[in-house]
């Protein structure tokens, strides 16, 4: 029975191209090469990550109950655990890698501090999504689990990405070229609940062109056009790639800033009204901020940004912000900064 396991476990290594980690393998118990060969049958990715990470959780719980797995994307869901004590294992080794090197480097390597820990770049297509952290009883168990995990993940993360551009693609205002509101309102209740659970801050900005409301009665057609093109090019050009920009009611734009500040959007937001006067002068954007620091509730978080936006235009001042910080509660920010 152990000889049969061995060369079925040898078969499914070859199949995948996996020859070359042969070496690995063949320092594992029978045991253990039951379990891998059971963990690696039982996975069944999608472009559902809901689906995925469950599916990996109970991969694991079921088949590897010892080892300790999680995954840090680098983009996007933040350290997801797939098993019990994952976050408290790799959380402090993560915060170390933001922004390091490692992060790009997809060699397996030795986790500092951990026995028997390892992480590796989670990678398809040339393209780097995360890092697959892993400890178990051997380091020879670790590493083939990892390799068993590796390339479905990398390939159901690449599939995933693909068809969020896709959606993206066909979600969008064709006048601005932003995120329509329908998209918008899919996309913001799960990342409401992720921030709940990663406890980042987000922040929301309503911005009204409410100049251009009376601007665009005088305007011919295709101008109208051109300035709708134009602000959607303004907003591209002062945006981060994780950024999120939609056209909301009329003449307004919303933008959600993941993992950001309320004080730290405010530049962005200048630096946004700059370009845009730069334009057409008589465009004087007015704004309202809410933070996830003050609620995490999606419909909250909007109708919050809505009344400071509606405070701004009370306010008669040139191109007003409206925001909050929790040690000087509300705010007023006028172009000129003060």
């Amino acid at each position: 029975m152990e000889a049969d396991t061995s060369r079925t476990a040898s078969r499914v290594l070859a199949a995948f191209g996996w020859e070359e980690r042969m070496e690995t393998m063949t320092a594992l118990s029978p045991a253990e090469m039951q379990a891998l060969l059971l963990a690696g049958t039982s996975l069944n990715f999608t472009v559902s990550w809901d689906y995925n990470h469950q599916n990996l959780r109970q991969m694991l719980s079921k088949y590897a109950p010892g080892v300790e797995m999680g995954i840090w994307w680098t983009q996007g869901d933040g350290f997801v655990s797939l098993s019990e004590h994952a976050e408290a294992l790799f959380g402090e080794i993560v915060e170390e890698l933001r922004g390091e090197s490692l992060q790009l480097d997809t060699s397996l390597r030795a986790l500092p501090r951990i026995e028997r820990g390892w992480v590796q770049g989670i990678v398809a297509n040339r393209q780097t999504f995360g890092l697959l952290f892993c400890t178990a009883s051997t380091d020879e168990l670790a590493q083939a689990l990892m390799q068993t995990v590796l390339p479905q993940l990398g390939l159901a993360r690449l599939s995933w990405a693909l068809s969020e551009e896709v959606l993206r693609r066909t979600s969008t205002d064709k006048a601005t070229g932003l995120w329509n509101r329908q998209y918008f309102n899919e996309r913001f209740r799960e990342e409401c609940e992720r921030v709940v659970r990663s406890k980042e801050t987000g922040t929301v900005a309503i911005v009204g062109l409410d100049n251009f409301v009376a601007l665009a009665k005088t305007m011919p057609a295709d101008e109208i056009s051109a300035m709708h093109a134009a602000i959607g090019q303004a907003v591209r050009q002062v945006v981060r790639q994780t950024d999120w920009a939609v056209r909301w009611d009329g003449e307004e734009v919303l933008f959600y800033f993941p993992s950001t500040t309320a004080e730290s959007v405010l530049e962005v937001l200048k630096r946004f009204a700059k370009r845009l006067t730069s334009q057409h002068a008589i465009l004087e954007p007015l704004v309202g901020l809410s933070s996830t620091l003050e609620t995490t509730s999606p419909r909250a978080l909007i109708q919050l940004a809505t009344r400071r936006l509606e405070l701004a235009r009370k306010d008669g001042g040139r191109r007003v912000i409206c925001y909050a910080t929790p040690a000087r509660g509300l705010q007023f920010l006028r172009g000129d900064g003060n």
